[in-house]
């Protein structure tokens, strides 16, 4: 993915957390819980809904954070090396490290299955969840029933699936498929007793929007709502779109 400059944004600062990860991130300061921004498949922090969010959070004096996770972005590193796990300990160094109080978690696609992860482990620091088309499960829910039979020939064969549709092949192993089953959120209630809010499209050909109603199910919150947008793709990066987002964090923030 091309890095280039985004307006309003200071550069990158970076966390050093056991393991040897170097994570880039970015922190606007302001009041209130911090907006703690989760990102999607290989998205990093140049993306149309962060630099939305940082202007808002710069007029509005909100407390808004980004980062990158491992082999994304700014952090950098080898993608065969990532798994899911890995980026879960990621979003969990930056949220003990680099936040105090209470949190209003916003994930966008894969970023809402790690939005769903911390809920399940620092429920007492996350006040409020958003999710923009989560892809709770995203892995064993979504990519492997979505393989073609060409495509786990080539996983069977090599151990490894090039998963085509980015600006480069992503090599996904059997390792990457395997650790990801220990990290599944679907597979019974979630227990949250704060507001959740999902936006999804009902034109998302990568993460349906029945599979967001799923995510809205098992959460054991009564105060759970789903937008669906009837025109709306698996981006979500329309200017209206985006009115939407700031309007659900802005809800998120007063809730």
């Amino acid at each position: 993915m091309t890095m280039e400059a985004v307006p309003n944004q200071e550069p990158a600062s970076s966390l050093e957390v056991p393991g040897g990860d170097r994570i880039a991130y970015r922190h606007v300061r302001g009041d209130g819980p911090t907006v703690l921004w989760l990102g999607g498949f290989l998205s990093d922090m140049t993306g149309a809904k962060i630099t939305r969010l940082t202007r808002e959070a710069q007029t509005r004096g909100w407390d808004f954070l980004c980062f990158d996770y491992f082999a994304h972005g700014e952090t950098g590193g080898a993608f065969d090396e990532a798994r899911v796990g890995r980026w879960f300990d990621n979003v969990l160094a930056v949220v003990d490290h680099l936040t105090q109080g209470p949190l209003v978690g916003v994930g966008s696609s894969m970023g809402g299955h790690m939005l769903s992860l911390l809920s399940k482990a620092r429920p007492l620091r996350l006040k409020a969840a958003g999710f923009l088309a989560p892809a709770a499960d995203f892995v064993t829910a979504l990519m492997l029933p979505g393989l073609l039979p060409e495509d786990r020939r080539q996983l069977e064969v090599s151990g490894v699936w090039m998963m085509p549709g980015y600006d480069r092949p992503v090599p996904l192993s059997q390792a990457f498929f395997d650790e990801a089953t220990q990290h599944e959120v679907l597979g019974g209630p979630i227990l949250f007793d704060g507001p959740v809010r999902i936006l999804h499209g009902m034109k998302d050909t990568v993460v349906p929007w029945r599979h967001g109603v799923r995510l809205l199910e098992a959460f054991t919150t009564p105060d759970a709502h789903m937008h669906l947008i009837k025109d709306g793709d698996h981006r979500l990066s329309r200017s209206e779109d985006l009115d939407l987002l700031v309007n659900m964090v802005a809800e998120l923030l007063v809730t």
